[in-house]
């Protein structure tokens, strides 16, 4: 391959083939295997406390504290943000709170739909990134921003109407059940939905498909290299969100699957951010460079885990008591669950700072302009 070649098959991938296609895809793909691989016995069941573990605690709550080194614990970073990063917390704080104190449902409720916003902006800002990488973009009638808002809409609608899913986001009912509440109120209309909901699972894939034919058959007109990176990135977002809430109806399926797809390519993202920001500004490769940036990245990823091991510790200890066969066996609770109203949402709100700031941060620092210099020149240039 010729070095103009390569570079233009590097443009195809975010960060490069191997790290796309083995980090960010294959990881997702594997789950799909496993989902489709394990008995009705199995996915029927609660989470067992190793699952919850291995990826509530080890990948999701992880990649939310990951965002510290992208912003409190990088001088230059914060101080281009100091505003944000300062009165989000603060603001979070004051909010949650008011919120728990009135109502925990209507707490976890508006939780959980800005978890799911988070959750739909972060697969379109991962597309933005690979769409401004390859360049010049097609003149298409299924644009692609609309198309992964639609790939992960589409699922939520279901959820919604279907009425009989086996799982939450956060706690039973946070979601509103509006296929539950027409079929109470309005007789016969049960079949009719789920008719409708039939018909619109073929609809969406049909949709789906003619977006990937429109962008092939563009890419040969134009003599244009398929951005094949950000067709496996669209293609995956719909297949896994699909999966996990519609075509499987199981706890252990929707929380592997959400998690894993939203989780790992984030603590990607900033490893590799923090890791390229550096290169650039030294201006030079090494050898000791790139034994100092393992030793940095092994020095993070155990960071975030001991971070994301003490939240859920006080989550336990504090409120909810489900994990002390975990943790208890390593550290014994010093203080009791709270029990008055008042400072049961205290400590939900305090707890909730980390995610929510995440949510609100997160919203800001990737986008290009004054205040974040670096993002084009590591993922762009």
């Amino acid at each position: 391959m010729n070095k103009q070649a390569e570079i233009i098959s590097n443009k195809t991938w975010l960060f490069s083939r191997n790290t796309d296609l083995f980090i960010l895809m294959l990881p997702v793909w594997v789950c799909w295997i496993i989902c489709f691989s394990l008995p009705e016995s199995v996915l029927n069941k609660d989470l067992p406390l190793w699952f919850w573990a291995v990826f509530i605690l080890g990948i999701d709550v992880s990649h939310v504290w990951s965002t510290i080194f992208r912003t409190y614990l990088d001088k230059e970073e914060f101080n281009n943000h100091k505003n944000l990063l300062i009165y989000t917390p603060l603001v979070s704080f004051i909010c949650l709170f008011l919120l728990a104190f009135t109502s925990h449902l209507w707490y976890w409720r508006v939780l959980a739909y800005l978890a799911l916003y988070h959750f739909i902006k972060q697969q379109y800002g991962f597309l933005a990134l690979y769409n401004a990488k390859f360049g010049k973009k097609l003149h298409k009638i299924f644009n692609d921003k609309w198309i992964i808002y639609f790939s992960m809409i589409y699922p939520v609608i279901y959820w919604h109407l279907s009425g009989n899913r086996a799982f939450n986001w956060f706690v039973k009912e946070d979601f509103f059940n509006i296929g539950g509440t027409l079929t109470q109120h309005l007789q016969n209309i049960e079949p009719v939905l789920q008719g409708v909901l039939q018909f619109a699972n073929i609809f969406y894939w049909l949709i789906i498909a003619a977006w990937l034919t429109e962008e092939i058959l563009l890419s040969k007109k134009q003599f244009r290299k398929i951005a094949t990176g950000k067709v496996l990135w669209v293609l995956t977002t719909a297949g896994n969100w699909y999966l996990g809430i519609v075509y499987f109806n199981s706890d252990i399926v929707f929380s592997l699957t959400n998690v894993v797809a939203h989780g790992i390519p984030y603590i990607v993202l900033i490893l590799y951010y923090v890791e390229k920001k550096k290169k650039i500004k030294s201006k030079a490769t090494t050898r000791k460079n790139l034994v100092k940036g393992g030793l940095s990245i092994a020095f993070m990823l155990s960071l975030i885990l001991l971070l994301a091991f003490g939240e859920e510790y006080m989550w336990d200890m504090f409120l909810y008591r489900e994990k002390q066969p975990l943790f208890e066996n390593l550290f014994a609770y010093p203080f009791n669950a709270a029990t008055t109203v008042f400072f049961q949402a205290f400590a939900l709100a305090m707890l909730s700072i980390p995610q929510v700031s995440h949510y609100i941060i997160d919203g800001y620092i990737w986008k290009g302009g004054k205040k974040n210099p670096y993002v084009k020149k590591v993922f762009i240039d």
